[in-house]
């Protein structure tokens, strides 16, 4: 790092990109999610829809509106005031990022207590889906007979991409570490968990693919769309991961870990863009069929 380097730079970008962090995680997606959950309520309500709210979930989607999204909209602004006051405590301190790094874990740190209520609606939501398969109960079943392969629902050359790029990382990484011999945990802990999230997401989109459905009343091309969508983001994943330890292994070579703190905030938003954002985008609520969770009437097969 030039001794010469404007400190002032430095921590102007480190506060608008932290900045960007805290509205965009705390604010803007909890904001959107809230919308989507009041617009399904409000358009698909437990009287006409009761399969869409099994067990408990229909009692929940009366108070939702009111209680529930209100509460998880309050977390979620504690915490982004939590994250201004961090900054502020920063500010008046006259705080500086190490030159050598390890100011990110900061904020990896925040971004854990971020997601802390996002995880919450996650397992909220495969409870919903299991009861809504303990709750299946139709005799006549269905199924596509067509053959499913995962090429139909990820692009061969955005996943020989994301290959191709975890080779590349890898040689780049080892490269950087010295004899075998010499490696330490950190470089097993890391070649673990980069492998591993990896075959994860090959394992679990071939479930997605060739298992049974996590909603067992979704229609075939709103399942078919959303494996879709997951695909894309499992590869973009594999690719900004890559991409990203790539970046700051150079960063550590090169001298620049000063801007570890903004290369992880960064980073981390570009995922919550590239999974949230793209779930949003690509399956909207007037997108989807929710006629299979109409209540059967006399009429109705």
């Amino acid at each position: 790092m030039p001794a010469d380097f404007n400190m002032t730079a430095v921590l102007t970008l480190m506060y608008a990109v932290f900045l960007s962090q805290i509205y965009l995680i705390s604010v803007h997606y909890p904001r959107k999610m809230c919308a989507r959950i009041r617009e399904v309520i409000e358009a698909y309500p437990p009287a006409d829809y009761p399969k869409l709210y099994p067990g408990p979930y229909a009692w929940y989607a009366e108070s939702a509106k009111s209680r529930g999204l209100s509460l998880f909209m309050a977390i979620n602004y504690a915490i982004a005031a939590l994250g201004l006051v961090i900054l502020g405590v920063m500010l008046g301190t006259g705080y500086e990022p190490a030159l050598l790094g390890g100011d990110e874990v900061f904020v990896m740190l925040y971004f854990m207590l971020q997601m802390c209520p996002l995880f919450y609606i996650q397992i909220a939501e495969f409870r919903h889906y299991a009861l809504m398969r303990q709750q299946f109960a139709e005799t006549r079943r269905s199924a596509s007979l067509a053959p499913r392969r995962m090429s139909q629902f990820v692009p061969p050359k955005l996943v020989a991409l994301a290959a191709l790029l975890f080779a590349l990382w890898l040689v780049f990484y080892l490269s950087g570490k010295g004899d075998i011999a010499t490696w330490g945990s950190e470089v097993y802990a890391t070649l673990v968990m980069i492998t591993g999230m990896n075959i994860f997401y090959v394992l679990y989109m071939r479930r997605m693919v060739f298992g049974k459905k996590i909603d067992p009343y979704r229609a075939d091309e709103d399942r078919d769309r959303q494996i879709r969508v997951m695909g894309k983001i499992y590869v973009l994943s594999s690719i900004g991961v890559s991409l990203f330890l790539a970046l700051t292994q150079a960063a550590d070579q090169y001298g620049f870990e000063i801007f570890d703190p903004v290369l992880v905030s960064f980073y981390l938003q570009l995922c919550i863009i590239g999974g949230l954002g793209f779930v949003f985008r690509d399956i909207s609520v007037n997108s989807l069929n929710f006629e299979v969770y109409r209540k059967q009437t006399a009429s109705q097969p």
